[in-house]
């Protein structure tokens, strides 16, 4: 027990020091907030989706960086020699992780069920059970597959495979899609059933029997995945091929055209390597076929929900299809697109690329333009061809939606800069990507909730202006051109100081 308490406190330690506990403060807080700016019947029915999708699947991400992380650092090597197991660290990681949801699901249950603060221990108890078992249970899976892949980017690739079914079957049950006794066998269906319970009672069905042994069965599946997962770190990483003779390395591949001779400027040969590189990358390659595969999606399941909500509450979604564009596909695209750029950056700092760079005639802020000018062309042919294939895009092409979607192209560009600037690894880059993507996420929701004018008082959110150039949303006394010239001003500003933290904090002046 004693060596658990030790992992734990080193734990926490270890995770206020890289910013993930004011990064769950700060969601927290968020979140709150735009519970308690919606009517409390709306908070009711939102409430169950936020805590399930991203409350209870907060440290999923961070589990798998922490690890990857330590084990770059040699840290996993380090337990061998001190009294700790893997199973007091791998432990301490799901403890302090699942405290951090359940940090965050606190103060928004709260503010969701506002109108029933005296049932509110009814309220409270079956919501921080379901987000702590659900938690949990994202957390060893991602752990285990963290401790099978070498890196950050393998992760990314796996992952869903494995958290795809433990998240889409509960939402499509809770939904009202589709209930059958068989989704049960999913085991993070019933806590996505215990949020239901307390935030939207009267919305479940399900059996007390069936709900208790839902959770014995969920709890099984915790612990056979902290066992798996406790090999998983005994085994390390699944070996990989080593890589070709002729193709060398990527410090290598950077330096040897940079170095070499030819009448190609320095920037032309690297991006000939990088490019040539990425199409044998299958996370860049699945990017690229992403906006197709998002606007797939929405344009099947806009409908449906659309029908669903209208006969279930009432609630008619058609005329908020704008916020719906904004948020899944304008802002959408560039955050991934942005997450991509960006996390290979963080890799080339990690494993000394960027260093390598000084020696050669290709600079740091020509290589962080190279890397920009790529992420800003495929966000914008990203979008361009999202957006009609989503189905939301009712009114065609305008100067207006021209407008958002150049705008909303440079928001990548400011993603990436802004890991590179504020990321020395991989486990704050991610904190970073949790910070900017719930602007990204926030900021449409936002502007179309604010009447105008007063949500102009978002224009300092880079984001905002994109948002307020699309069709539909109410910009005030700003027209398009105004919008398109502050736009590009704010993301000029944004990104210059990105650009210049990075510069100085590497050391390349």
């Amino acid at each position: 027990m004693s060596r658990l308490l030790a992992a734990t406190v080193l734990e926490a330690r270890v995770e206020l020091r890289y910013g993930i506990v004011p990064a769950a403060a700060a969601l927290g807080v968020v979140w709150t907030l735009l519970l308690f700016a919606v009517p409390v019947g709306t908070a009711g029915i939102v409430a169950p989706y936020l805590l399930f999708l991203d409350t209870a699947a907060f440290g999923a991400l961070f589990a798998a960086a922490l690890l990857l992380f330590e084990r770059t650092e040699g840290a996993r090597d380090a337990l061998n020699v001190t009294p700790l197991r893997y199973t007091e660290a791998i432990s301490a990681k799901l403890t302090m992780l699942t405290a951090l949801s359940l940090l965050i699901a606190l103060p928004m249950t709260v503010v969701a069920a506002r109108d029933r603060i005296g049932d509110l221990l009814q309220v409270l108890v079956p919501v921080m059970a379901g987000v702590a078992l659900t938690s949990l249970l994202l957390l060893a899976l991602c752990l285990i597959t963290g401790a099978r892949t070498r890196d950050l980017s393998g992760f990314l690739l796996v992952a869903p495979l494995g958290v795809g079914p433990l998240i889409i079957m509960p939402l499509v049950h809770i939904s009202g899609l589709f209930e059958h006794p068989l989704l049960y066998l999913v085991p993070s269906t019933v806590g996505a059933d215990l949020i239901r319970l307390g935030t939207a009672p009267a919305s479940v069905e399900a059996d007390p029997l069936v709900l208790g042994l839902g959770t014995i069965y969920a709890l099984v599946w915790v612990v056979a995945s902290v066992f798996v997962a406790r090999r998983a770190f005994e085994n390390g990483p699944v070996p990989v091929a080593p890589p070709r003779a002729d193709s060398g390395s990527r410090e290598a591949s950077a330096v040897g055209p940079v170095t070499g001779r030819g009448n190609l400027p320095a920037v032309v040969r690297f991006a000939r390597i990088d490019l040539f590189g990425a199409g044998r990358d299958p996370l860049l390659l699945l990017m690229l076929c992403a906006p197709v595969l998002l606007a797939l999606v929405i344009r099947f399941f806009f409908p449906v929900a659309t029908d669903f909500l209208r006969s279930s509450y009432g609630f008619d979604l058609e005329p908020h299809s704008p916020v719906i564009l904004a948020a899944l596909v304008l802002l959408h695209v560039p955050m991934m697109f942005g997450v991509v750029g960006g996390l290979r950056a963080v890799e080339d700092m990690d494993e000394s690329v960027l260093l390598v760079l000084r020696v050669t005639p290709l600079s740091l802020p020509v290589y962080l333009a190279y890397r920009m000018a790529v992420i800003g062309v495929l966000t914008l042919l990203g979008l361009a061809i999202a957006l009609p294939l989503s189905g939301l895009l009712v009114g065609g092409w305008s100067a207006g939606m021209a407008v958002a979607v150049l705008l909303a192209a440079l928001q990548a560009p400011i993603l990436l800069t802004g890991m590179t600037a504020l990321a020395s690894n991989k486990v704050e880059a991610m904190v970073v990507v949790k910070g900017i993507g719930a602007l990204l996420v926030l900021s449409p929701v936002a502007a179309w909730l604010l009447p105008a004018p007063w949500n102009l008082l978002l224009l300092p959110l880079p984001p905002t202006w994109p948002v307020l150039a699309l069709p539909g949303y109410t910009s005030g006394p700003l027209g398009v051109w105004v919008l398109l010239l502050g736009g590009f001003l704010m993301t000029a500003v944004v990104t210059a100081a990105f650009l210049r933290r990075t510069v100085d904090r590497l050391g390349d002046g």
